[in-house]
């Protein structure tokens, strides 16, 4: 234990440090149930604290169950309903495609680790899974991985469980307000690839199927969209845009929306040459509308998507796509949380994974 409990780089109080890694420790397996821990004299010593913090630490720990006190004997370290092998991973519904790949990414970094994976998975409800988030409780979980909702009525139950010392990652939709690690694609390099793939194609009168959504990733992906605009004199904000309710995710149906706003902004700007779709189902109503519409895609209309699903290699016409690794999102998150557990990782990591672009034929040159 000596010179692992404190780090002066680290910003958090020393009480937070002692026991915090003391937690990892007997949550990785490093200090066993019943082992004796060093006594407060010599955690004084070794931490160069003062007795009073290491009391305090101790303490903690003792009030959580993770350790017991020996009258005349010492601290030992028990094993209370904390010291569980289960991992959650909170996602809005299993129907998702993206979902198999998150939930195999996990997998494949958990196997070896003796770690049992507890998928929560919401009914294309936010609210209930926010209700999911909240039943997290750290006397049954080592930790979780949670996709959680793209609003923000969401981030005072994340902030809540950072304070109850759950570790968790968020994956795909981050709040940049939550003091944790995350995982995601780069939603700026995201919204360039995409916005790129049109303008250098030829196209400038673009429309947009957007939603509501306001964590960081999505403020990120309209921030990158904008970005990559003004290189042509062109503006996000100015262009013509559906913004559909992003709560309404229509298990039935999930591309209806974007059906719909096709249909009316074609109504309303029949001089477009390109449609993209902020995600998936969007894009896929999309290219539906767009048909619909009598609009023949690629020949008088370019349709893009943002996001990839299976479906767009066998659409009429095949669709393009700028898609996500989420296979590797989940082992990045994975990975993130047993570094947490086990107190290799003190301080939130923020990582920002590579889009890529498949192109599928489906954008080509306006028709002049």
């Amino acid at each position: 234990m000596k010179n692992k409990l404190i780090d002066k780089t680290d910003s958090r109080p020393f009480v937070s440090q002692i026991r915090d890694r003391i937690r990892a420790q007997i949550r990785s397996g490093k200090l066993q149930v019943d082992q004796k821990i060093p006594s407060m004299r010599e955690l004084e010593r070794e931490c160069g604290v003062s007795l009073g913090i290491v009391k305090m630490a101790l303490n903690s720990l003792t009030t959580e169950g993770y350790l017991r006190s020996h009258p005349g004997k010492g601290l030992y370290v028990s094993s209370p309903k904390q010291n569980c092998q289960n991992i959650a991973l909170v996602i809005p519904a299993l129907d998702f495609e993206k979902m198999p790949k998150i939930i195999k990414g996990v997998k494949e970094v958990l196997k070896d680790k003796n770690l049992r994976l507890m998928i929560m998975a919401a009914d294309c409800d936010f609210n209930q899974e926010m209700e999911l988030v909240k039943m997290l409780d750290p006397s049954l979980f080592m930790g979780a991985i949670i996709y959680p909702p793209p609003v923000k009525e969401v981030i005072s139950s994340l902030i809540e469980l950072v304070e109850r010392r759950m570790p968790f990652v968020q994956i795909d939709t981050v709040h940049d307000s939550v003091e944790t690690s995350s995982v995601r694609v780069d939603h700026v390099m995201l919204a360039q690839t995409a916005f790129h793939h049109l303008l250098s194609n030829g196209h400038r009168r673009i429309g947009v199927v957007d939603h509501s959504g306001d964590s960081i990733s999505h403020r990120d992906l309209r921030r990158g969209a904008d970005l990559e605009l003004r290189k042509s004199g062109l503006s996000f904000f100015a262009l013509p845009r559906e913004i559909t309710d992003v709560r309404d995710l229509n298990e039935e149906e999930p591309w209806l929306n974007g059906e719909r706003s096709v249909l009316r902004m074609l109504e309303k700007y029949p001089d477009l040459t390109a449609i993209i779709g902020i995600n998936d189902n969007l894009s896929l109503g999309a290219l539906r509308g767009a048909k619909k519409a009598g609009r023949i895609v690629s020949k008088d209309l370019s349709v893009l998507a943002i996001g990839d699903l299976n479906a767009f290699a066998i659409s009429d016409p095949p669709l393009s796509a700028v898609a996500q690794p989420f296979e590797d999102i989940g082992r990045e998150a994975a990975r993130c949380l047993v570094d947490m557990i086990n107190g290799d990782s003190t301080r939130p990591e923020e990582i920002k994974l590579n889009p890529y672009l498949i192109d599928r034929g489906s954008v080509s040159s306006p028709n002049r």
